[in-house]
Formats: structure tokens, sequence, C-alpha cells
């Protein structure tokens, strides 16, 4: 097997002939540079990567392949996502090094695994560590024109899967229970977007990271849009959606829209307006829930739980309100509306609280 930009010599010239300044293409095939033939093919290259800024194959290194990698996705991610970057390959870097990517091989991934769960990261976290630099060195490999796999590919990872974290089973007199809890706060953004959850089962950071834009108040059905923006990149198609908004839910949307208009500001909730406001809100959420022993991401459990007791909800039409996706058939991909407002209107308002 041929090794990478291995300089093949076609003849050799004279010395007097070497002090040509500029290339010289004696055929369609090859170049003379500096008296000297080379495959014009192999010369074309070089020239792309040295505008390109590129190493040479043989010296490309994991640092390399996360700058490419950096600057292919740049913009397309939310900050914690490059933060996330940042942090995983320097823990990669920490335990093995600035490795060629020549010499990476399985067993570093496997070992950079055990690392990670060794100091007591749980599976699952693990599993996004492997996933992102999995992501990262196939970028660079095809970048760099490597033509091989990544070692972290299929790399199995001991306790995934396994029972994770539960949630107790939550009655009606409970969440309404919460529900009379958050609205003696009227005014506190985090307990509003609570109430919010409640009848719409959203991810906090979906409430948290909207536009004031995204809620839609002057219209027959109100409704919060769930879309990509500056703080929040939605991952998946599904994800992104319109939901409708009823009773406590719709009251707690207004009273958000009044404090943004009052601070005249783009976002629906400008405290949390911010890199890991999400974070900063489920937070105060917990803590005033903490009696109850209820937690923010328990608003979107129980809804769901209400959905599936319904008995004949259609699942892509209870996911088009939740934002999951299951996969599905080419059923899904035709067609250019989705479930209409007053459909999804209809299945929130047999599970309201």
């Amino acid at each position: 097997m041929q090794k990478p930009f291995e300089i093949k010599k076609l003849d050799q010239v004279p010395e007097t002939l070497g002090n040509q300044a500029e290339p010289v293409l004696e055929d369609s095939q090859t170049v003379k540079v500096r008296g000297v033939r080379f495959e014009e093919s192999f010369v074309a290259d070089l020239i792309s990567r040295h505008m390109a800024g590129l190493p040479p194959l043989s010296e490309s290194t994991v640092e390399d392949a996360y700058k490419i990698y950096m600057r292919e996705t740049a913009g397309l991610r939310s900050r914690k996502f490059y933060r996330d970057a940042a942090y995983y390959f320097g823990a990669f870097v920490t335990l093995f090094g600035n490795l060629r990517l020549t010499d990476l091989r399985h067993a570093h991934a496997a070992q950079y695994r055990d690392w990670q769960l060794a100091r007591g990261l749980h599976p699952t976290s693990v599993r996004k560590h492997i996933t992102l630099l999995n992501a990262m060195l196939n970028c660079a490999f095809k970048h760099l024109g490597l033509d091989r796999l990544s070692p972290f590919r299929q790399l199995s990872i001991p306790g995934e899967g396994e029972a994770g974290k539960t949630f107790p089973e939550v009655s009606l007199d409970m969440l309404q229970a919460v529900k009379t809890h958050l609205s003696q706060f009227p005014r506190t953004p985090h307990c509003l977007v609570g109430l919010i959850q409640i009848n719409t089962g959203m991810r906090i950071s979906e409430p948290v990271f909207a536009r004031r834009e995204d809620l839609v108040l002057d219209h027959e059905i109100p409704h919060l849009w769930v879309r990509r923006n500056q703080l929040s990149f939605r991952k998946t198609k599904s994800s992104i959606r319109a939901v409708p908004l009823v009773g406590v839910s719709l009251e707690a949307a207004q009273a958000l829209a009044k404090i943004s208009d009052r601070s005249r500001s783009e976002w629906l909730i400008p405290l949390y307006a911010r890199d890991i406001g999400n974070t900063t809100c489920s937070a105060s959420l917990n803590k005033t829930l903490k009696s109850f022993k209820f937690t923010s991401h328990m608003f979107r459990h129980t809804f769901v739980d209400r959905l599936k007791a319904c008995g004949d909800i259609p699942v892509k039409l209870a996911e088009s309100i939740t934002g999951h996706s299951s996969g599905g058939s080419d059923f899904d991909h035709y067609g250019t509306v989705g479930y209409s407002l007053g459909q999804k209107l209809a299945v929130i308002k047999r599970v309201e609280v």
C-alpha cells in the first residue's frame, strides 16, 4: 500500500536546471518542478492541502481533528456543545497526549471509556463523550482524505441501557397541589415556566429559550413555537413544533409576555435568556417544589403518562405535541402539513390539569 504523499520522481535532470522558479507543464500528466517531474495529481493535492492549511497526513494529530471539527460546525451548534467538545477533547489529550491520527487505535477508545467509568461517570454520560469524539474523528478523516474508520465506532459501554433513574408515579391530586403552589407566585418566571410545562410536557429549555415572537397569542388557538435560535439548538426535526396553550399554561404564557414586553426584550423570559439559563431556571423550580419531591423534568413525564392513559391517542399525534421521535415509516416523510393545532388542542384538553 502506497504511503500518503510519497513522492514519485519520474526522471532526474542535471542540477543546472534546478533553479526554475515556476512549475513547467511537460504534458497533461506530469509537472516539472526545479528540474524534477512529478505526477500532476500529486502536485495538485499538495497545493490544495497547502492552501487549506492542512498538515501532511502522516503528521495530522487529534488536535488537528478537533480544530477541523470546530471549524466545520461553526455556528451550527449551541455554546454548550462547543464547551462539551472542548472538554471531551481536553480529557482525551490529558490521558493520551496529542496522538497522531494514524496512531489512533480502538484500544485508546476503550481505555478512555474505562477511565471515565472509573471516575464515576454514568454510562449515559460516557456515551455522550464517545459519540462526540467519534463524530469529530469521522469529520476529520473525511476532510483530510484519510480512508479509515473511527476507533470510537460501535464502542460498547458496560452498564449502558440498564435501569436508570426512575420517576415515582404522580397522582392527579399531586399535580393539582403542585399547580396551586406554583400559582401562588404569579410574577416569578421559574414558576410560570413550570405552569407552562404542566399542560404541554415541554422540556424546560423550550419555553426558557423561546423568543418573544415564538409566543403567538393573537390566534384562534394560542400557541408556543419550539424552534432553533441563538440559544437553542434543536437536534431533531420532530422537536421543532407549535404547541397549543390552555388553562393555567396559557395564563402563565400571557404573564411572561407582559414581563417581556415591559422590558422590551426579544426573548420571552429575559431573566434566563443566556447560556445555561435553562439550568438556572430548573434549579430554582426544583427548589420551589422540593417539599413535594417534584422536579421540573417530572412535568414532562407526567404529561406523557396522561397521554398514554387515554389509550386511544395516535403515537405520532402525541409526539407532535411532546417533540419525541420514535422513528417510523415512509409515511412520516410525505405530505407538507403535520398535525394541525386543532388536532393537538383536542388532545391537550383531554389531559389538562
